[in-house]
């Protein structure tokens, strides 16, 4: 059994049992067998694994009506040789040690630990980052915003200045433009009233 081919199978969820076929034979070469805990998991694993390509081949996955191997198994090959050899019509299962299936699970949860550590990092690191353009942004807004207020307070006080400028240049004129007469007059006015 290809070690890959099961860390493949195992990400889809915990595998119950694994069934490799040692046959020769065209209708029985290559098969794998591989029943999941869960039928979820094994819909999944067929919907993403049928018509990919795994070692140069491609895959054809379909779900299987046994559910048990037992009588498909053959007898002579699990007693130690078949005499019709690998083109026997029975199932030529190679032996799978469960310590090395246990261990390939704890990679696989390993693995898949590894996965979303790695895709909460990349998402806090996202939005940390989205939030220092927010802060940046929202800085550049209050920037802005501060700018534009100094920009209208020193443009109204230039105003008021030059109005009140223009209004003490008024009355400075205004006040030399009246003759020593016209004050005289407007004096005796208020006199005569």
């Amino acid at each position: 059994m290809n070690v890959s081919f099961f860390m493949e199978l195992a990400k889809f969820g915990r595998i119950d049992s694994l069934s490799v076929c040692d046959n020769l034979g065209d209708h029985m070469v290559g098969h794998v067998y591989c029943k999941f805990f869960d039928e979820e998991q094994a819909a999944d694993a067929l919907n993403v694994l049928n018509g990919r390509y795994y070692d140069g081949r491609k895959l054809e996955v379909e779900f299987s009506p046994v559910t048990d191997f037992r009588e498909a198994r053959c007898r002579d090959y699990d007693e130690g040789g078949c005499s019709r050899g690998g083109f026997c019509n029975f199932m030529h299962i190679k032996p799978v040690p469960m310590a090395l299936i246990r261990s390939l699970e704890e990679d696989v949860e390993d693995e898949i630990r590894r996965e979303e550590y790695e895709r909460r990092e990349s998402r806090r690191r996202r939005d940390r980052d989205r939030d220092r353009r927010d802060r940046r942004d929202r800085g550049d807004r209050d920037r802005d915003r501060d700018r534009d207020r100094d920009r209208r307070e020193r443009k109204r006080s230039r105003r008021d200045r030059s109005r009140s400028r223009s209004r003490d240049r008024d009355r400075k004129n205004q006040s030399r433009s009246r003759s020593p007469r016209s004050r005289s007059r407007s004096r005796d006015r208020s006199d005569t009233q």
